[in-house]
């Protein structure tokens, strides 16, 4: 009776630790995947940022665009 008992207990209490630790590492995935696409988008709008630039300090110093 008591053994029956302490395993319900030990299942009950590594049940709910499982799904806690399930939860915590669903929460990391989360987390690193916005991290990593927060880190794409900004990096792709730096890219094109220095693209735009580079275009029209190329624009301007073209003799096409002084006349």
């Amino acid at each position: 009776m008591v053994a029956s008992l302490l395993a319900d207990t030990a299942t009950a209490v590594a049940g709910s630790s499982a799904s806690a630790g399930s939860l915590a590492l669903t929460l990391g995935t989360v987390l690193a995947v916005m991290a990593t696409a927060l880190l794409v988008f900004v990096s792709v709008g730096v890219i094109y940022l220095s693209m735009v630039e580079w275009r029209d300090r190329r624009r301007r110093g073209s003799p096409a665009a002084r006349s």
